[in-house]
């Protein structure tokens, strides 16, 4: 690149148990802990929280993340990282139901202090449905 705009991100997902993805691409869209936000090439320096949801990868790929962070540096990597992620061609969609209706349920009778546990849940919860979103997409 000589002097002039960045064409492209290079994009590393990882999770606890390794790498996900590692591509260069020309966007990418994440859900973010305050709104689903886009990055493109050239995109300022920043690092962000995400929310459980789906995050697309060159307007194509798409992948069920649970909470994590994302940043970008000023050469264009971004490192994503998450506690799990799965694309959404390898999506159990009855898993994910049945997940999400455990949760759910769990949840809805949680009756104890806010806790971590509290917080696990909630993050099962969102995990279940963004599988379930990624398959819908």
């Amino acid at each position: 690149m000589a002097g002039g705009l960045p064409t492209f991100l290079g994009v590393n997902l990882v999770t606890p148990r390794g790498v996900v993805v590692h591509q260069d691409t020309n966007s990418i869209l994440a859900p973010g802990e305050l709104g689903a936000f886009e990055l493109l090439p050239g995109h300022v320096a920043m690092l962000a929280a995400l929310k459980p949801g789906v995050l697309i990868i060159g307007g194509k790929a798409k992948y069920a993340v649970s909470s994590g962070y994302l940043r970008i540096d000023p050469a264009n990597k971004v490192e994503i990282l998450v506690e799990q992620a799965v694309a959404s061609a390898d999506v159990d969609v009855e898993l994910a139901k049945k997940d999400l209706a455990t949760s759910e349920a769990e949840l809805g009778k949680w009756d104890k202090p806010l806790d971590g546990d509290h917080a696990s849940l909630v993050q099962r919860v969102g995990f279940a449905r963004a599988r379930l979103d990624a398959v819908s997409h």
